[in-house]
């Protein structure tokens, strides 16, 4: 197992206390709320502080079940990719949040079992192409992109099957009330750590990035939002992109609650990005968060 390493900056935020739980655990809100006599809201405002780690043997659970919040009910080994993730854990980082321990005892097993919280990595998908689950995302791409234009589906078909360049699936993945100011400084070290696999003849220069953002839109209308803020800002530098419906897999971890009252549709937009255009990106979020 690789050793424990802190390597983004910590992030303080306040949050609502009702809100720091991640939305997947219903169970436990729903004990919660048994318990609860009382129908005020809580207001109360807490300190939460956040950290990136390394990726480690002890966040499979943690790092599938964020995935499984991204694919739904999509045919892809979901287990297989944590696997895989965890496999190359010199690229990317789990956000955790940070303990303050009761005592000095067993500091070096603090961690130990935290929840995962968010995820960012890399996938070289073209090196990997023979990995089952890689074959499995190649072909639902090109599989919800036949409702694109023709023009789409070729290009689509080019950059995954292109052998003089690699391509790189970007996960991004977080609970809802991690706020976006963290993804600055996870992209930062992610671009950090792939120029040094680089630098070691490491297939982790890309031509083209592609990134699945959850969103979801009003019924009836066109208007798209981004669960992850800061992906609008990626979506400014595609190529191209292309939306498909999760609406009818019970989007319940994200979009869950606007679904069931009829009132939003939960989708995946395929982001395709030239690579010089993901840095071009993180520097406007950057600047565009610091505004706020």
């Amino acid at each position: 197992m690789a050793s424990k390493k802190k390597r983004v900056v910590q992030l303080e935020e306040k949050m609502q206390a009702d809100d720091v739980a991640a939305d997947d655990e219903e169970g436990s809100s729903d004990m919660d709320d048994d318990d609860d006599s009382s129908d005020g809201e809580v207001n109360e405002e807490i300190q939460v502080e956040f950290e990136a780690r390394t990726i480690e043997d002890s966040d499979f659970h943690g790092a599938r079940a964020l995935l499984q919040q991204l694919f739904l009910k999509a045919k892809i080994d979901l287990s297989e990719m944590a696997n895989t993730i965890i496999s190359q854990n010199y690229i990317g980082s789990v956000i955790k949040q940070i303990d303050i321990p009761d005592s000095d005892e067993e500091d070096d097993d603090m961690g130990e079992g935290d929840p995962v919280l968010g995820l960012i990595t890399v996938i070289n998908i073209t090196e990997k192409q023979n990995v089952e689950c890689v074959k499995q995302f190649r072909s639902m791409l090109m599989e919800k992109c036949q409702a694109c234009s023709q023009q789409q589906k070729e290009r689509l078909s080019q950059i995954l099957t292109d052998a003089d360049q690699q391509v790189g699936y970007l996960i991004s993945e977080r609970y809802i009330n991690i706020p976006p100011q963290i993804s600055v400084p996870m992209y930062e070290s992610l671009f950090k750590e792939m120029e040094k696999c680089t630098r070691k003849k490491m297939k982790y220069e890309f031509g083209h990035y592609i990134l699945i953002s959850k969103c979801y839109r009003p019924k009836g209308s066109d208007q798209l939002f981004y669960t992850n803020a800061e992906e609008e800002l990626i979506s400014k530098e595609i190529e191209f992109s292309f939306t498909y419906s999760v609406a009818s897999e019970r989007d319940t971890v994200v979009d869950g609650k606007w679904d069931a009252e009829d009132q939003m549709e939960a989708l995946r937009t395929v982001l395709v990005i030239p690579s010089e255009n993901l840095q071009t990106a993180v520097a406007n979020i950057k600047t565009a968060l610091a505004a706020t």
